[in-house]
C-alpha cells in the first residue's frame, strides 16, 4: 500500500498534478508547468513552404497556446536569413534545416536542434521546359540561374552539392534569392530564372503551370538518398544552449506543440489538413492541387519528433562535401547539436 501511494505522489509530483486521480491520465497529457518565457519569437525562412507545415499547424490549430505559449512566427526569406536573426539576437528560436546547427558550430556560434519537422528535405530541383528537353544531368545548369529561397539557405546548399558531385563548381551556376512563395512563379516567367531547388508548394505549382519540370526529387527517402548519400533532416526548432537551460519548460511547450502538430499531419485527412490553412497560405489557391502536395510531401515529415543519429551523420558527411570551413573543422561534436530529450519527454506525456 505504501509503495503504490509512493508512486502515486511521484507521479503528481512529476507532471504538475494535484491529485493521484489525475496522474493516472499523465502518461496521455504534456506538460502544463508555466513556461518561464511565454512570449516566443520563432524565425523561420519561407513560412509558405511546406517544409514547414508542422511549424504553422502548431500555430494555426492552438497547439502552442495550449501550451501556454504566445508565438510570433517572424518570416525571412530564406534559412539563412532566419539563422542570422537568432543568432543576433531578435528572435528566440529557429525554424530551420537542421544543417544548420553543424554549420553554426563550425562558426562558433553553436545553436541545438531539439524537435524535428521533416525526415527528408523534400526539395526539388526544377528546370524550365526548354532545358528540360535536352537535360543531360546537372552539367546543363552550367552558366545558368539558378532560384533558391536566400543564399546560403539550404536550397543553395541542395545545388551546391549537386554541382560537386558532378564535378562541377558551384560558382558554375549563378544563384539567385527569389523565395518561397508566388515570387518563385514570377522569376519563372519574367524569365529571371532557368531552373529552381524549392520545396512545395512552388515545385508542385511549377509544374502545373508548365513553367518547370522536376528533375531531381528528394521528397521521399530514395531521392534523398540519392542527392545526399542516406536519411538526410530537414526542419527542425532549435535554439542557444543558454536558452534551453534557461527555459527549459518552454522549450518543453514548444516540443509538445510540435510533436502534437506532427501527430495531427500523420493521422488527419487532407480535408481536414486544409481546413487548418488559411486562404493565403495555398499559393496559387487551389485547394485539390493542395491536396495532392499532401500526398507527396506528407512521407517526408518527421512522425515523432526525433532525429537518428544516422541522419545526423548523413547531414554530416554532406556537409564536408560543400562546405570547407566543416570539411577542415577538428573535433566537431555533432552529439552537441541536437538533443532527443524533450521529445522523449512529450513522447511519454510531458
Amino acid at each position: 500500500m505504501k509503495r503504490r501511494h509512493l508512486l502515486a505522489a511521484t507521479l503528481a509530483l512529476g507532471f504538475g498534478l494535484a491529485t493521484p486521480a489525475l496522474a493516472q491520465t499523465a502518461k496521455s497529457q504534456p506538460e502544463k508547468s508555466q513556461p518561464e518565457k511565454p512570449n516566443v519569437t520563432i524565425a523561420v525562412g519561407g513560412k509558405l513552404a511546406l517544409y514547414y507545415l508542422p511549424l504553422n499547424i502548431a500555430d494555426l490549430k492552438g497547439f502552442f497556446k495550449e501550451e501556454g505559449l504566445n508565438v510570433t512566427i517572424a518570416d525571412f526569406q530564406g534559412g539563412s536569413k532566419s539563422v542570422q536573426a537568432v543568432v543576433g539576437g531578435s528572435a528566440d528560436v529557429l525554424s530551420s534545416a537542421y544543417e544548420h546547427m553543424i554549420n553554426l558550430q563550425v562558426l562558433d556560434q553553436p545553436l541545438k536542434s531539439f524537435v524535428l519537422q521533416g525526415r527528408y528535405p523534400g526539395f526539388v530541383l526544377s528546370v524550365t521546359p526548354e532545358l528540360a528537353k535536352d537535360w543531360k544531368g546537372v552539367q546543363s545548369l552550367v552558366g545558368k540561374n539558378v532560384g533558391v529561397t536566400a543564399p546560403g539557405s539550404s536550397t543553395n546548399k541542395m545545388i551546391d552539392l549537386l554541382m560537386i558531385r558532378a564535378g562541377l563548381k558551384p560558382s558554375d551556376v549563378s544563384i539567385i534569392g527569389v523565395g518561397a512563395g508566388p515570387s518563385v512563379l514570377a522569376a519563372f516567367r519574367n524569365g529571371q530564372i532557368q531552373a529552381t531547388v524549392q520545396a512545395d508548394p512552388a515545385s508542385t505549382l511549377l509544374a502545373s503551370e508548365g513553367l518547370a519540370e522536376p528533375k531531381v526529387d528528394t521528397r521521399t527517402l530514395e531521392g534523398t538518398k540519392e542527392v545526399y548519400g542516406g536519411p538526410m533532416p530537414a526542419a527542425s526548432l532549435s535554439a542557444t544552449d543558454a536558452f534551453i537551460a534557461a527555459n527549459p519548460k518552454t522549450v518543453q511547450a514548444l516540443t509538445n506543440a510540435m510533436v502534437k502538430a506532427l501527430h495531427f499531419i500523420q493521422t488527419a485527412s487532407n480535408d481536414e489538413i486544409l481546413d487548418v490553412l488559411p486562404a493565403d497560405m495555398m499559393v496559387g489557391g487551389d485547394r485539390k492541387l493542395y491536396a495532392q502536395m499532401l500526398d507527396r510531401v506528407r512521407p517526408a515529415f518527421s512522425p515523432d519528433g526525433r532525429l537518428s543519429k544516422e541522419a545526423v551523420e548523413t547531414t554530416y558527411e554532406a556537409l564536408k562535401i560543400y562546405n570547407p570551413k566543416v570539411r577542415d573543422a577538428k573535433n566537431v561534436d555533432l552529439d552537441a547539436t541536437y538533443t532527443n530529450a524533450f521529445v522523449d519527454k512529450a513522447g511519454a506525456g510531458g
